[in-house]
Formats: structure tokens, sequence, C-alpha cells
């Protein structure tokens, strides 16, 4: 089957674009991208993309899909189907399943898993340490080799300085990134150490400090979750400035709310690490603004309406993020004029992909048709009842946003079409073919 997107305004900072160009797609790669591509096969589909953005599918490196010993706040197969309503053609999930995603064995659980379940390319962290308890080391010659593509401790920080070195040490040797959780939770105060007269989730760039001063030697590919403190903004500016190889990602939840909007949200806007002041919110913006932040990602972490209407300190952390991530992005940086089209494609597909080391964020000829046309004026309302996602925990709910993705592809398979996912390839290329198919609008 061939697909041709017609007419788009293509963004594709990987390969510095930005114009309206056609793309071919021939079984699962982009085939040929030019002012005007000519074809006379006659078995084609053809999407005119008038006036919408065509760049490659976007990329989320933090993710909780739950699975294993969490079904029932999400599978691999319905936080992919999140994933592909929002725009997403590939991710990366966190370790903290149960049993934690910290062997070999683990790894290929996931992926395995992964491979007979989800519509998008799912690729899956593994742990620093041992049950994510921060005392031993994982083997991450054999994690590397099962196939993990970076190495988190996810919801708790490596407490010991020497261990976090010889992590540092053993990500560069493997040539993983290592995603750091730079939050002192409860966990980590109680079981490994910490001061208990502090406050619990205040030590961020405290943490990040730290692990900058480890790497300055050592230079490992390190990236720092979901920041959310002015102060770990400049500090990780002034690193950068200085040639250590660190980069940082901010989710939309951050650099859009603060802690006031808690009244309104109750625990669907609890998460890990706290919304912050409207001091540190203006702080996160900047640095997307200027380049400190890399990356923009969801930290999806999806929980059931039970557990999320308990009291406040028995609700769990996290909200989800993947079918809102880029309409809140568009509405809050884009449509404003705070980064352009360009930038947040690069923060979203490009950036995240790169430090990742995936095959993704590129609309490059032989790459994987991996594509998402976009609607930059699409004026929709956040419902969460509506979502693919098993999780309500949504703090945008029945927020207004600008712009939505229309059509996802992965591999030259359309996976998602005006809203709905599409359950059967060839029924869908039957009835295109009796009917031109269309892309919804504003």
């Amino acid at each position: 089957m061939m697909i041709l997107i017609k007419n788009g305004m293509v963004i594709d900072p990987a390969n510095k674009r930005a114009d309206v160009l056609d793309i071919l797609i021939e079984n699962s790669e982009i085939k040929e991208i030019s002012g005007k591509v000519n074809t006379s096969n006659r078995d084609i589909l053809t999407f005119d993309a008038r006036d919408m953005v065509v760049s490659p599918g976007l990329v989320d490196v933090h993710v909780h899909f739950r699975e294993p010993g969490f079904e029932h706040k999400e599978t691999i197969k319905t936080g992919s189907r999140a994933a592909a309503m929002g725009g997403f053609t590939t991710v990366v999930c966190e370790p903290n399943t149960m049993p934690p995603i910290d062997s070999a064995d683990m790894v290929r659980k996931v992926l395995h898993i992964a491979s007979e379940n989800a519509i998008i390319n799912v690729h899956t962290k593994a742990a620093v340490t041992r049950g994510l308890r921060g005392e031993y080391l994982t083997d991450v010659d054999t994690l590397k080799e099962a196939g993990a593509s970076a190495l988190s401790d996810d919801g708790n920080p490596v407490g010991n300085e020497k261990l976090m070195k010889a992590a540092l040490i053993n990500a560069k040797e493997n040539m993983l990134p290592l995603s750091p959780h730079c939050e002192d939770s409860d966990y980590y105060l109680k079981e490994q150490g910490g001061r208990p007269e502090r406050e619990p989730y205040t030590s961020e760039s405290e943490f990040i400090k730290r692990d900058i001063e480890l790497n300055r030697e050592i230079g490992c590919a390190l990236h720092f979750s979901h920041i959310s403190y002015r102060e770990s903004v400049e500090v990780i500016e002034r690193a950068k400035s200085e040639g250590i190889p660190i980069t940082a990602e901010a989710a939309p939840h951050h650099f859009t709310l603060t802690n006031a909007v808690i009244e309104k949200t109750g625990s669907n806007g609890k998460v890990n690490p706290p919304l912050r002041t409207d001091n540190d919110r203006e702080a996160l913006v900047h640095g997307l603004k200027s380049g400190v932040i890399d990356v923009i990602a969801t930290d999806h972490a999806p929980h059931t309406i039970d557990e999320k209407n308990q009291a406040w300190d028995k609700a769990p952390f996290g909200i989800i993020g993947l079918e809102t991530s880029l309409g809140v992005t568009l509405t809050a940086l884009v449509h404003t004029g705070v980064i352009t089209f360009y930038e947040a494609i690069e923060k979203m597909a490009v950036n995240p992909a790169r430090i990742f080391g995936l095959n993704a964020g590129t609309l490059s000829v032989g790459s994987n048709g991996d594509i998402v046309i976009i609607d930059p004026d699409k004026i929709w309302t956040v419902n969460p009842d509506t979502f693919e996602s098993k999780g309500r925990n949504c703090p945008f709910n029945n927020q207004e946003l600008k712009g939505k993705a229309v059509m996802t592809m992965v591999k030259g398979k359309i996976v998602m079409l005006n809203g709905s996912i599409i359950e059967n390839q060839d029924e869908l290329y039957r009835s295109m073919k009796e009917s031109p198919p269309t892309l919804s609008r504003k």
C-alpha cells in the first residue's frame, strides 16, 4: 500500500526543512519527499494536508505504561493507543513496574509484550539499582544487550554518591543515557539515609548539582527528568555553558500549571515533582525558549479513579499526559509566540530521539514512516472520559486547547485517523478506495 500526503507544511528539523511538500510512503518507509510527487500508481491513498503541519511522529521518553504488575492502571496496549491519539509514534517506558525492570529478562519481557500489543514503537528504560532500592547496581551490560534504551531509578534518586558515580561510569561504558529522578521522595528519606528533618520533594536542584559534579569528569550522557524549579534551570544552564554533557526535560503540567490550581484539581494535580510556584513555572518557560531545556516529556502516569479519589495524603502521585501534551504545548508555547512550531517539534520528536538513540524523529527518505499530521488551529475541549488511556487523572479537564493530531502513522500504517484508533488496516484501506480519504478540519 502506498500513501501520499500532499500540500502539508512539512516541519522536519532533523533535515532543517520547513516547507510545503509532498511525502510518499511505501510499505513501512518514506519513499520520496518533494515539492510535487508524481505517481501513476492507482493503488495509492492520497491525503490533502493543506493548512496542516506534517512532522515526524512525536517521541515521549518518560511514560508509565504500568505493565507488568499494575495493569488495572494502564497496559502497554492502552498506553500505546493513548500515545497514538496524541500524535506519538515512539515512547520510552519507566522501570517502576512490579517487579521492576531491573534484569535482562524483565527488559525482554516488556519489549515482547510491546511487540505483541502496542500499536506504536515502545522502548523501555531499566533500573539503575536492583529493585529501585538504591543499594546495589544492576548489570548494565546485560540490560543493554537485552534492549534497554536508558537507565533510571524513576521515583527515587540514587542517594549514595559512590553508587551514583559508578552508575554514571557504567552507563557511559555502555553508551546508555542515565536519567535520574532528582527528588528526595518519602522512600529515599526514610530508607536511604536522607535527613528526616528535610521536607520531601524539595531537593531537586541539590541532586542536580551533585550529579553534574559527578559527571564533570565522567562525561556520561546525563538526562535530567522533569525539572520543576527555577534553580534547577539555572544550574543546568551554567553547566551547559561549561560544556558538561547534560540534557533536561520539562513536562507540560510543570510549565503551564502552578500549586495555585490544586484547590481546583484536587488529587488530579498531585504529581512528583509537585506543581511549583509561578516563579518556577516562568523559569521553565524561559528554559524552553532559550534551549536550556531540550525535551518536552509527559511523565504520563495513570491511576484508577478510586485511587485518585482518596484523601490528598493517601492518593498516589501522577497525572496522565499523552493525549493532551501536544495541545497544551501548542496552546501555551507556540500560539503565544514563546517558541516556534519548528522548535516544538525539535523538543517533542528530534531531541528526545537523538538523546536516547532512537530510530525516530526524522522524515528522511528511507526512514520509518512514523508521521503525525497536526491541525494547528483545531479547537477542542479536554474530556478524559473519551481518552484511550485507562487513566482519568488529568488536571487539564474541561480546558480548551488549540491544536490536535488528526492522523498518526507508524511504519507506514495509519494507526489513528480523525480522532479514532484504526482497529483494522485492511478494512480502512478498502473503505478509502471506495471513498476518498479526508482529514478532519477545525
